[in-house]
């Protein structure tokens, strides 16, 4: 909530007080994440309405750019996740996101936040531990630079977790399961899925703990794990038609 004063008042005063209220209750009602733990995408879980825009966005195509595939075990049963990642976007950190990969840093860890019809999110390192009370905590100590962009946060899109604040950005990152636009802007995206959202959507479905009971709310009950995340060559070399259907009919760029 940002504002500035032009005047003094009277703190104690009956109208002072309601306004101090009424300002504190439009902060929690807006500020990301704000009952959530860091590098959290966003809290709210209400259906939202997403602007519309005057020009579609004009997704980078180059048959060059590399491919992470995510090997997925677990509650939601075997499988891939192929994501095209795109440096146009975030070009620090896709390049880090290749270095991190390619050294296993990812490997083992879960998809430790879950929520139907927004994301799921993972890549924490901590979550690789029995003790589900860290997990979402961790994260690499080199700090990512912010590179929000004007990439649309719709369905496929993989980002960055933050703490809602500049120079915030996480090595963990999500995967849109639905369109949620409230997002742009404010997070780091570094490319989106090409193969495998039929798992993002599987993912989405597990059981979760949705109080928080035994650690951080929404994470899956039984874990969600990426066995191995890689990096598997360019896109050009993987199947011809490996974009997914959701992608397929994309508008062209104005």
């Amino acid at each position: 909530m940002r504002g500035t004063l032009t005047h003094a008042t009277d703190a104690t005063s009956p109208r002072r007080l309601a306004s101090l209220v009424l300002t504190a209750l439009l902060g929690l009602a807006t500020s990301p994440g704000c009952n959530r733990v860091e590098t959290d995408p966003d809290a709210r879980q209400a259906t939202t309405t997403s602007p519309t825009a005057s020009h579609p966005f004009a997704w980078p195509s180059d048959p060059s750019h590399p491919v992470l595939r995510l090997e997925i075990d677990g509650s939601a049963g075997p499988g891939h996740i192929d994501i095209e990642l795109m440096p146009e976007l975030a070009p620090v950190t896709v390049a880090r996101i290749i270095e991190l990969a390619s050294a296993g840093y990812y490997d083992g860890t879960t998809f430790h936040r879950v929520i139907p019809d927004f994301m799921i999110q993972g890549g924490d390192p901590r979550s690789r531990d029995r003790d589900p009370t860290n997990d979402g905590l961790g994260g690499h100590d080199e700090q990512l630079p912010d590179e929000f962009g004007e990439a649309p946060f719709v369905r496929g899109v993989v980002g960055l977790g933050n703490r809602g604040r500049p120079g915030s950005t996480s090595t963990q990152f999500f995967v849109m399961q639905a369109d949620d636009r409230n997002l742009d802007g404010r997070y780091t995206p570094i490319g989106r899925v090409v193969a495998g959202l039929e798992l993002v959507d599987a993912i989405s479905r597990v059981q979760t703990d949705r109080t928080g009971r035994w650690g951080p709310r929404d994470r899956p009950i039984e874990n969600v794990v990426m066995k191995h995340v890689s990096i598997v060559g360019p896109v050009s070399a993987l199947a011809p038609s490996l974009r997914t259907d959701d992608q397929a009919d994309d508008p062209p760029a104005s």
